[in-house]
């Protein structure tokens, strides 16, 4: 097989929360066959837990290792990240770094973009978010997205494009993130100046994992939900993650299909194997 597609998440060692990526997977597989599908999880501490539990998930290099040994000669490597900040930036890199060590291993690589870039994108989230929220609802409730967010800022731009196209489509649909500027005090206050009663706590990330579960609706008192019952608000939870929705995996498998971004020079030479440790 000469063509391959490399699946790159942050990674997940919450059980629940691996649907997303099946349904990812499942999404893929019209355009690319089942055994052609491969995975790498950027998180180190992740990858390292689950190869504790029997479930081990390569790293990036590990996983051009073992496609340029198949004999794959073209790959696309699809980012499964929210935007282009830390994480996309040191995928990016790595891939790089490969194919500056190993000018042979591939004829071409060519790179997905993540979730959120154009016009395009956005539209499509925002979309999606909208379709997928709980149909129990009522007019008068609130929604509050948990974005991750950086502690330096990046990709502060993306999240706030998404959070004011949110709020022009529903004024009641707000966003806050576990880092960067975007806190979670800055949204209650918001949500106190509309005179909300009633919170919906979504993630607005791939996975609805460890931060979904604790970190937004968990127990223990630093959690969002238990903030908020603090401050009187009446509180429920949506916990889906967005690679559980059709239309964000839609967007990723557009990025993977339409992309000509080839990572590989077109001076390097090819090689009829390129077996390598």
């Amino acid at each position: 097989m000469n063509d391959g597609i490399l699946l790159v998440a942050f990674g997940t060692s919450y059980g629940k929360a691996r649907v997303s990526y099946d349904k990812t997977e499942e999404t893929f597989q019209p355009s690319f066959s089942k055994d052609r599908i491969h995975w790498s999880y950027t998180s180190d501490i992740i990858r390292k837990k689950l190869a504790k539990q029997g479930k081990p998930v390569p790293s990036i290099r590990e996983s051009l290792d073992n496609l340029s040994r198949q004999g794959v000669r073209n790959i696309r490597i699809q980012s499964l990240h929210m935007a282009a900040g830390e994480e996309f930036s040191e995928m990016e890199r790595t891939v790089q770094n490969y194919i500056d060590a190993h000018p042979q291993a591939f004829d071409r690589v060519l790179l997905g973009r993540p979730l959120l870039e154009s016009h395009a994108d956005l539209d499509g989230v925002v979309q999606t978010l909208a379709e997928e929220l709980p149909k129990e609802r009522r007019p008068d409730e609130a929604v509050l997205y948990m974005a991750h967010g950086q502690q330096h800022g990046r990709a502060d731009l993306v999240l706030a494009a998404v959070r004011d196209e949110l709020q022009r489509r529903d004024s009641l649909t707000f966003m806050a993130t576990v880092e960067g500027t975007y806190s979670l005090e800055r949204a209650l206050q918001e949500l106190k100046n509309k005179g909300v009663k009633t919170v919906w706590l979504a993630p607005f990330m791939i996975v609805a994992g460890d931060h979904a579960n604790n970190d937004l609706v968990g127990s223990d008192e630093d959690s969002w939900a238990s903030i908020l019952k603090k401050e009187g608000f009446n509180v429920k939870a949506h916990l889906k993650g967005l690679g559980e929705m059709e239309g964000i995996r839609r967007i990723f498998l557009r990025h993977a299909l339409e992309t000509v971004d080839d990572m590989v020079p077109v001076s390097a030479p090819a090689a009829a194997d390129a077996g390598h440790s």
